[in-house]
């Protein structure tokens, strides 16, 4: 709980933010201002960015310089900007000098619009056992504009990152935090951009009884950063506009989804005379809307499957899970990179629907973790997913992507592929006529090869994507030894191949 003190020395931090050195010419480097209060509730420090040398970080010159004999243990530290997570050797993050100093709790103006730390150091001081809170909304704001010009910097700094991404994979073993992009201002706009509609449809779902507008709803969406004040009027942000934005193709033209359904496959080509009639429908709006829209689009062209009730044939089910249909659309809306100005693809087509959303997947996931639905839950705009969440639109954290593939189960269908390309994470749901089983298409003169024990490893990777040593010696109660035989004459047969290295080894079909 927050008191006057706190208020008190905020304020200093900030007064002390404005003194900030910048040490380069190159690049925009932030105003940072912080406080140390002991645990008696006095100041004993504080200090400003580039306070004695160039580029010494405020929190370092309290720890490093200013205290560096005194006991700090279960004091309080006030600073403008998120402590950093991230320092040159020999150099100590701030994190690390807040943990090693035993301060007992931090309160933070700003998180660090640096994609490499925003909210990871936050979640490194609470994981570590430190108390963190946030200045007030005022003085936030207050430090946000000061600091335009490197906010601002780093937002366009992520741009090329993604770009370069594309280009080339990288490896991580570390979460990566959400993006601050859903919180950027988008100035052209005001709270008569939003959608009553969609706000009430929201509302209803978070059982609150706001009037639409009102001080208390407007109050509300600035807690939850679908609004922030700029020169004295409300503004909204671009998660705002994303979720309750009447038409946010006037001030987002990458958040829309172009729906089109094809006659052929895509071997035959992708061409716009390849269209059904009314095939094809650019889909903007809120969210929730969007998502609607294009399970009806989706609804309208497929095809209907043929099942036998009361001795007649009736076209019944669709051809692909409606839940699926929509679990693919909610992510790529929610977890897209609003940053990259691209639109989300739904492809339709005899044999398969194809859907790509802007944006690489986020550390630790791996194409080949969400290959074999081993997915760790990470919120790129955590902002929209907690309101597509309560709107009952996702999933529970880590359960949307294996149920996709428990529902094509159902349908008898195949288990959906994923990949990555060029810049778009993409999603690919088979039809029946794509849908045969693996094992049914292995040649039957090599299945006469295999021992019972290596079709039921074969029948494994069927059902769950993969198999590892662990797995099937546990199932067959074998040793590893029995295993790796196993194994290493389904791969001298071209039936299943490796993938991972150590104890991350495991085993899928060949792509032949």
């Amino acid at each position: 709980m927050k008191s006057k003190k706190d208020r008190e020395f905020m304020e200093i931090a900030v007064d002390e933010m404005l003194q900030s050195q910048s040490e380069h010419t190159n690049k925009e480097d932030p105003l940072v201002g912080a406080v140390l209060v002991n645990k008696e509730g006095c100041e004993i420090a504080r200090a400003h960015r580039g306070n004695f040398n160039p580029g010494d970080h405020a929190e370092f010159t309290i720890f490093g310089k200013l205290v560096s004999d005194e006991d700090t243990v279960g004091g309080i530290l006030y600073v403008t900007l998120e402590p950093c997570t991230i320092r040159n050797r020999p150099k100590k993050p701030c994190s690390q000098w807040i943990i090693d100093k035993g301060i007992e709790r931090v309160v933070i103006g700003i998180r660090d619009p640096n994609p490499d730390i925003y909210n990871i150091g936050v979640s490194y001081l609470l994981k570590h056992g430190v108390k963190v809170d946030f200045f007030d909304d005022d003085l936030a704001e207050d430090i946000r504009n000061r600091n335009e010009d490197f906010i601002n910097f780093m937002l366009n700094n992520k741009k090329k990152k993604v770009l370069t991404m594309t280009k080339a994979k990288t490896k991580s073993d570390r979460l990566e935090g959400p993006s601050h992009e859903e919180e950027r201002p988008v100035t052209e706009a005001n709270t008569k951009d939003f959608s009553n509609k969609a706000i009430q449809k929201y509302l209803s779902f978070i059982k609150l009884a706001y009037k639409i507008p009102s001080l208390k709803l407007w109050t509300d969406f600035r807690r939850s950063k679908f609004l922030v004040k700029r020169n004295n009027r409300d503004v909204p942000t671009l998660g705002g506009i994303v979720l309750f934005g009447d038409d946010p193709g006037h001030f987002l033209p990458e958040h829309s989804i172009t729906a089109e359904c094809f006659s052929g496959t895509p071997d035959d080509g992708i061409s716009l005379n390849k269209i059904v009639g009314n095939g094809r429908l650019i889909i903007t709006g809120p969210l929730f809307d969007m998502v609607t829209k294009t399970v009806q689009f989706y609804k309208k062209h497929v095809a209907k499957v043929p099942q036998v009730k009361n001795y007649q044939r009736v076209d019944r089910d669709f051809e692909y899970p409606v839940e699926v249909i929509r679990e693919v659309l909610v992510n790529a809306l929610v977890h897209r990179d609003y940053t990259v100005g691209a639109h989300i693809s739904f492809r339709m087509f005899k044999d398969r629907i194809i859907i790509k959303s802007p944006g690489h997947l986020l550390s630790p996931n791996t194409i080949e973790r969400v290959k074999s639905f081993d997915v760790t839950p990470v919120r790129r705009n955590q902002r929209i997913a907690h309101a597509a969440f309560k709107m009952k639109l996702m999933e529970k954290e880590g359960y949307g992507i294996p149920n996709m593939r428990t529902l094509m189960k159902e349908y008898k269908l195949r288990s959906p592929d994923f990949n990555f390309v060029d810049g778009y994470f993409v999603v690919t749901l088979y039809g029946r006529e794509k849908s045969s089983s693996q094992v049914s298409k292995i040649q039957p003169e090599l299945l006469s090869k295999l021992k019972t024990r290596q079709r039921e490893i074969l029948e494994h990777i069927e059902e769950h994507g993969r198999i590892t040593s662990e797995d099937t010696m546990k199932k067959f109660n074998i040793t590893r030894e029995t295993a790796n035989t196993d194994f290493r004459k389904l791969i001298d047969l071209n039936i299943i191949e490796r993938k991972g290295k150590g104890k991350a080894t495991f085993y899928v079909f060949a792509r032949n």
